[in-house]
């Protein structure tokens, strides 16, 4: 499938909660082979959206995905302390069904890109932030999904680990729809770019660079 054959329509999408905002009449597309960044304050929406997208939480309204390979890493995402990073991205692979080929094969690059290669043994417990950070990414681009969402990837990570990681999706973007939420647009320089933006739960800015 083409990249700009792959896409997220998503029309009059609403999620109420009880004491937070959510999200209102959300009505919009996103499309592969852009850059597509959800912009937006502490609490906006771009977390709920993001879960509506996944299904993760009940709306109102319609999104439909032409596509069901789908990857996630969530701004707050809980890894089993005990596990290994090894351990746990191999399990991640085939619980994804990925042959423990093609599992390897991509770990064998990524963890040493992103500089993990002495944390692949240790358990995920005795790890920093910003090395959760990086397993947390790589779970959900294990299985090269040609759906990627994003929150807040940078979070947690050090400016050498911020390049390496902006290089990483801006190259998977190419091929494949990613949608990052971030407060740092301006860090994405990428010449295919899209920015949404929400303000309280509404859509204010959609797909313009």
């Amino acid at each position: 499938m083409k990249s700009q054959a792959i896409s997220i329509n998503i029309e009059n999408v609403t999620k109420h909660y009880q004491k937070n905002k959510g999200i209102a009449n959300v009505t919009t597309k996103f499309e592969g082979g852009y850059l597509n960044l959800l912009t937006g304050e502490n609490g906006s929406g771009k977390t709920t959206l993001l879960k509506c997208i996944m299904g993760l939480v009940k709306y109102n309204g319609s999104i439909k995905r032409n596509y069901s390979k789908i990857g996630y890493a969530p701004e707050q995402f809980v890894m089993p302390s005990f596990m290994t990073v090894s351990d746990f991205l191999k399990c991640i692979g085939r619980v994804k069904n990925e042959t423990v080929q093609s599992t390897t094969s991509y770990l064998d690059h990524h963890i040493a890109f992103l500089d993990l290669k002495d944390a692949f043994y240790k358990p995920i417990g005795a790890l920093s932030k910003g090395m959760k950070q990086k397993v947390n990414l790589l779970q959900s681009m294990i299985h090269q999904p040609k759906i990627l969402l994003l929150d807040e990837p940078l979070a947690s990570l050090d400016k050498d680990s911020q390049t390496k990681v902006i290089e990483t999706i801006m190259n998977v973007s190419k091929e494949n729809l990613v949608i990052v939420s971030t407060h740092y647009p301006e860090r994405f320089k990428h010449r295919n770019r899209r920015i949404y933006q929400i303000e309280n739960g509404r859509l204010v800015r959609d797909g313009c660079d």
